[in-house]
């Protein structure tokens, strides 16, 4: 069952990540957390150190004397000036207007007598930074401008912090437990994703409420370099104050001369493209749209990218209200895969199958098209219709989708093929 789950969690025209929907909220109070969209699982660390030569460590910036200093405990110095497990970009709707979600997550630790240096504690931490989505396009310009710099002040809704999430607990009245050195919270459990990302979204409701004021922004530092054919890109992510005067000082071209010279992370420029190009994808410009149709269809998108399926079913409903003969055999594939992910299956049935009727002519759209069979024999299968979920998947398979192999090995039997 869990194997049907994971490849369900597959969109028609993008990924679907998905999360359980809840029913009991109200519509216009949701906010959610999207999957993760993109990441940087790995970079190469730069610092110039104290005798003149660089070093390097993978996703760590060595501190600059690492070579020479052999006072500090090892556990201290694998933390560098800077150091992070992954970079993930994530997504949330704040006041309909889209935000992304930057998070940082890092090795931290401190000492549990701080001023013996005595008792070092390791444990992950996290940042956060959440900012408007249309901040991506200056991040990736369409027009790389390789081997100049360039500063985006990313202008942050709010910059949060997290120490070590694996071990923070809320308690009911909504107080955040952290564990730093007592060690008494080392009884409870570790944490799920879902711990702090409701942490993120707490904090981003207390901002809107005015219950917390923003006093953090963040600076994206970006250095794209080609020589021959090697394309790289250096970046590093400057917190600051959210201060106007101290932004301006900081991102004046004055100041960049020297930005790259002492340390930096460093990656293929594919990977730095395909991390804010993947999640700039589902960016959509629902405020350039005119049509009443179009602009329903987008924010069922948007909604279903974050994962409120109730919110993106009635906004795909109010588009089909517009235009009921809507031709584009997309929108019937969302509503199915949204009704599936809300538990109703029969409805998602005459969706998917409204959709397959409405073959694409595009050969680019055909991929997704075939994908209904498939996703229609999923809620089949959940309808308990086990030999109906085999045929389906024997003709989306039939049809080029590889993925449905294993589905039809595992629940119906090889021979089927």
């Amino acid at each position: 069952m869990n194997k049907i789950l994971s490849i369900f969690l597959v969109l028609v025209s993008l990924s679907l990540f998905g999360q359980e929907s809840d029913e009991n909220y109200e519509l216009q109070d949701f906010s959610i957390l999207s999957p993760v969209q993109s990441q940087i699982v790995s970079a190469r660390g730069w610092s110039m150190q104290d005798n003149g030569k660089w070093a390097y460590s993978d996703n760590r910036i060595p501190y600059t004397d690492s070579r020479t200093n052999t006072t500090r405990q090892a556990a201290v110095d694998q933390l560098g000036l800077d150091n992070f497990i992954d970079i993930e970009m994530r997504k949330i709707m704040i006041d309909d207007q889209q935000y992304n979600v930057l998070i940082k997550k890092y090795k931290d630790g401190e000492y549990e007598f701080q001023y013996l240096a005595k008792g070092w504690k390791s444990y992950n931490s996290l940042d956060y930074y959440v900012f408007k989505s249309d901040k991506l396009f200056e991040l990736m310009p369409e027009e790389v401008p390789f081997n100049t710099m360039y500063l985006v002040d990313l202008e942050c809704f709010y910059v949060g912090k997290i120490r070590n999430y694996e071990k923070t607990v809320t308690s009911s009245r909504g107080l955040k437990l952290t564990n730093y050195a007592t060690g008494a919270i080392e009884s409870f459990p570790s944490s799920k994703d879902g711990d702090y990302t409701d942490i993120i979204i707490k904090t981003i409701q207390d901002v809107k409420s005015d219950l917390i004021i923003n006093d953090g922004n963040l600076i994206f530092a970006v250095y794209p370099i080609k020589s021959g054919e090697k394309e790289v890109a250096r970046f590093k992510l400057i917190k600051t104050y959210n201060n106007d005067n101290l932004i301006k000082l900081q991102t004046s071209p004055d100041n960049w001369t020297n930005l790259f010279d002492n340390f930096f992370y460093e990656v293929p420029f594919s990977t730095f493209r395909s991390f804010i190009e993947d999640s700039r994808s589902y960016y959509v410009p629902v405020e350039k749209e005119t049509s009443a149709y179009t602009t329903h269809y987008n924010w069922g998108v948007l909604r279903y990218q974050i994962g409120d399926y109730l919110g993106a079913t009635e906004a795909f409903y109010k588009a089909l209200e517009e235009d009921p003969d809507a031709p584009d055999f997309m929108i019937y594939a969302y509503l199915g895969n949204a009704l599936s992910k809300s538990g109703k299956y029969f409805d998602a049935i005459a969706f998917f199958d409204k959709a397959i009727e409405l073959k694409p002519t595009r050969v680019m759209d055909y991929s997704n098209w075939v994908k209904n069979y498939f996703n229609r024999g999923v809620a089949k299968y959940y309808l308990d219709r086990p030999e109906d979920a085999c045929i389906d998947w024997k003709k989306s398979y039939d049809l080029g989708y590889g993925s449905a192999s294993e589905y039809l090995d595992d629940f119906c039997g090889s021979d089927i093929k």
